[in-house]
């Protein structure tokens, strides 16, 4: 039953990601496609409707195939992550942090994928994605639910790594940086034994 939570669990709590972001685009391609706003706390947040074919600031604009793929990529050294991530009650905040991070990869790499105009010459894999949140008080770029996931997932990661895990607890999730040869850690160990033995026979000779 254990090994099924372990599986299903993430499984719901990614689709619930993907879903939330899909609907949010949903909502906003019917209601405010036609060039509609809807204002929060005065002006200072903005729902509108935008199609984004690159990243935020104006980056990677019309490379939505290079975006897909670094995204695949992405999400697969991430699914790695996890899986390589202990599961512990004291790991649990850093395993959400994977899924909502790859959650938000998701949502968005659906867009790049699928959401394109035939009649506009668009094919898979170079589509757009659609963003409608504008924090206006701040001049801040568009933005959709699952930029807020991976932003979440990326300030999840600092504090934890910062702040929580130490050193060996960070190993045993992403393993050593760099890596350390077999043998060479072999050697090192010897190294201490030995150096231990002689510290003894020194005390006892004093």
């Amino acid at each position: 039953m254990k090994k099924l939570s372990r599986v299903f669990v993430p499984l719901l709590f990614l689709c619930g990601i993907v879903g939330l972001d899909q609907w949010t685009k949903y909502l906003t391609m019917k209601h405010l496609a036609g060039g509609g706003e809807v204002k929060f706390i005065g002006n200072a947040v903005v729902f509108s409707y935008m199609q984004n074919r690159g990243m935020a600031w104006g980056l990677f604009q019309n490379a939505q195939f290079v975006l897909c793929l670094l995204t695949i990529l992405a999400i697969a050294v991430i699914v790695f992550l996890y899986v390589r991530t202990p599961f512990k009650p004291e790991y649990r905040p850093i395993r959400i942090a994977e899924v909502m991070l790859v959650g938000g990869a998701l949502g968005n790499l659906v867009d790049r994928i699928f959401r394109f105009d035939p009649a506009e010459g668009g094919t898979y894999f170079h589509g757009y994605v659609v963003d409608m949140i504008y924090i206006k008080a701040i001049n801040f770029p568009v933005f959709n639910v699952a930029d807020i996931f991976v932003s979440l997932a990326f300030l999840s990661f600092l504090f934890l790594l910062i702040f929580v895990y130490n050193e060996d607890e960070f190993n045993k999730c992403f393993g050593n940086f760099p890596p350390r040869k077999k043998k060479e850690a072999e050697g090192e160990g010897k190294e201490e034994a030995e150096k231990a033995v002689e510290e003894e026979k020194t005390e006892e000779e004093s």
